[in-house]
């Protein structure tokens, strides 16, 4: 394998266990760092499908990122419906640090079966998921899916899947439109933006409470509120995003 710009992933994909076919994939996926490439990689060791999604910190999650090889239908229904609250893949990775197996039949929630119904039109019934935390957005969910209820027999074990889904995590991060600045149409309201435009200036929320005429709790609400809605993960992400959107300025 060359170690030229690739040395580090050479390194790391002289994993013992490791196929030649997958190491290859693995190759092509970080020079390529597309869908199609992932796709290809999840074939290369015997699943039929692909997904990775980013989601913003409980305790109400959103949907930051959603990549499939099911196609923009299923990604949009996705959305919609909410389906990464009940989602196997999502809520049985959730403080997990290894992947977990699923298939389809392991599930009795109603709304759960809703969504295992409604997804195995799109040929996901089973598969291995993994899921990290990360710190710029929240969680990120790896899924290797199946048309079948149940994962193929793995060629490769576990721990190296975990290794492939952070190598694809990595490559996938960086073309994710969750760390660009807030758009103009990001949706804060008008008290909001002054705890926001307050918070710029040094104020500490209890600051911005007296200032505002609102409680300590009230502020801390509305400036919770901003980074969910600018996919910030911390107060001074959330001002950074906002004055470069131009949606306040320091001299406010």
């Amino acid at each position: 394998m060359n170690t030229g710009h690739d040395g580090h992933a050479s390194t790391m994909l002289r994993t013992e266990g490791v196929p030649d076919t997958v190491a290859r994939a693995i190759v092509a996926c970080r020079r390529s760092r597309g869908r199609e490439s992932m796709a290809s990689l999840a074939a290369s060791f015997g699943f039929d499908g692909f997904s990775y999604m980013m989601l913003s910190p409980s305790p109400q999650p959103r949907i930051l990122e959603h990549w499939t090889s099911c196609g923009a239908g299923w990604t949009s229904r996705y959305a919609e419906r909410g389906y990464h609250l009940v989602d196997p893949r999502v809520t049985l990775t959730r403080h997990r640090s290894v992947p977990i197996a699923w298939g389809a039949g392991d599930e009795r929630e109603p709304r759960a079966r809703a969504f295992l119904d409604d997804a195995a039109r799109f040929d996901v019934r089973g598969g291995v998921a993994w899921s990290a935390f990360d710190a710029r957005v929240g969680r990120a969910v790896v899924a290797w899916d199946c048309r079948h209820t149940e994962p193929p027999a793995l060629g490769v074990r576990l721990g190296t899947i975990a290794l492939l889904a952070g190598i694809v995590h990595e490559a996938l991060a960086l073309h994710c439109n969750s760390h660009a600045p807030a758009r103009s149409d990001a949706g804060l309201t008008e008290r909001e933006r002054e705890c926001l435009a307050l918070a710029a200036r040094g104020m500490t929320s209890a600051d911005v409470g007296a200032k505002l005429g609102i409680t300590t709790r009230t502020a801390n609400f509305h400036i919770g509120n901003v980074i969910a809605k600018m996919g910030a993960v911390s107060r001074g992400e959330a001002i950074a995003r906002a004055v470069s959107a131009n949606l306040i300025a320091i001299g406010d």
